[in-house]
């Protein structure tokens, strides 16, 4: 199944800023998970180069960072962001924190790693510890060569009201789009995340006024146990409704490492050969949608702001 979150009915100010009409459906193929292993690193590299994604975002804590770092250097046009983290959700694949290594900041569990579910990052992580990881996280990308496009959130922990404003701050501090759905209050009831409702609103007015990027829906693809996702995504795309639309998957190639790693290796992998060719583009464009990635958002939105 996907997770799909419906947007706001009115017109996206930022597509209309970039010339695009009421009707026009606008789509983010997104890779999520760019790091977390040398398998995602080989799928992620052959599905932006060869494939039909248009962007990615890295988590700069995991193990394989540095070799997604050195497929950035090679290949300076790959539109790359960063996937904020405050968790490590996998038993015995871990990664720690970047900022610090005080327990007193709540960033850690007993064993001295982020926490393993976004519930426990959201109760234990202190706001201020978590504002100073995510800077370390996008310092850390910069400073390996990355020009970072957007930043985004691993596992939804820092969209989260305790650290949202922090997030979308770092977001106005280093001139970047910002992952963040345009999403009603009774949406977020029938989600079960009422509790987000009127920080999340507030938000969506403030940044529409900034005139920055908002997402009109999110199709989230939670590693569904398929061996063939290719008509699964075909029918979402032909689905897509007018707005900018966040897609997003994991892809891997399979093997010893990835199955030792992750139950959903299969999954991963079924997202691998989904998207390494150019069947899906294509799919799109035949059906009138318009592909972009988060550098066309993001040097839009910075000619907004020097115009």
């Amino acid at each position: 199944m996907q997770i799909a979150l419906r947007p706001l009915p009115n017109v996206n100010p930022f597509l209309q800023s970039m010339g695009f009409g009421p009707e026009d459906r606008v789509l983010i193929l997104h890779i999520d998970d760019m790091g977390f292993s040398h398998a995602a690193n080989v799928a992620t590299h052959e599905c932006l180069t060869r494939g039909s994604a248009t962007c990615a975002s890295v988590l700069v804590n995991a193990p394989w960072f540095q070799e997604a770092a050195s497929l950035c250097a090679e290949n300076p046009d790959l539109d790359v962001g960063v996937h904020l983290t405050l968790t490590a959700e996998y038993p015995t694949y871990r990664w720690p924190a970047l900022s610090s290594r005080d327990p007193a900041t709540g960033l850690l569990d007993d064993q001295g790693y982020l926490w393993a579910t976004r519930e426990d990052a959201i109760r234990h992580v202190d706001a201020v510890a978590a504002r100073d990881e995510m800077r370390a996280q996008i310092e850390g990308a910069l400073s390996a060569g990355i020009d970072i496009t957007h930043i985004d959130t691993h596992m939804g922990s820092v969209v989260h009201p305790k650290f949202l404003a922090d997030y979308l701050g770092l977001a106005r501090e280093y001139d970047v789009p910002a992952f963040l759905p345009s999403i009603t209050r009774d949406r977020l009831n029938a989600i079960g995340e009422g509790e987000m409702a009127e920080a999340f609103l507030e938000v969506i007015e403030a940044v529409n006024r900034d005139a920055v990027p908002t997402l009109d829906e999110i199709l989230i693809e939670t590693l569904i146990p398929l061996e063939d996702k290719r008509a699964f995504y075909a029918e979402l795309i032909e689905n897509t409704k007018p707005g900018l639309t966040h897609l997003l998957f994991h892809p891997a190639v399979d093997g010893e490492e990835l199955k030792a790693i992750a139950d959903t290796h299969g999954s991963r992998h079924a997202d691998y050969l989904a998207y390494r060719d150019q069947t899906i583009r294509d799919h799109a464009k035949q059906l009138g949608v318009h592909l972009v990635g988060y550098r066309e958002l993001r040097d839009h939105m910075r000619g907004q702001g020097e115009s």
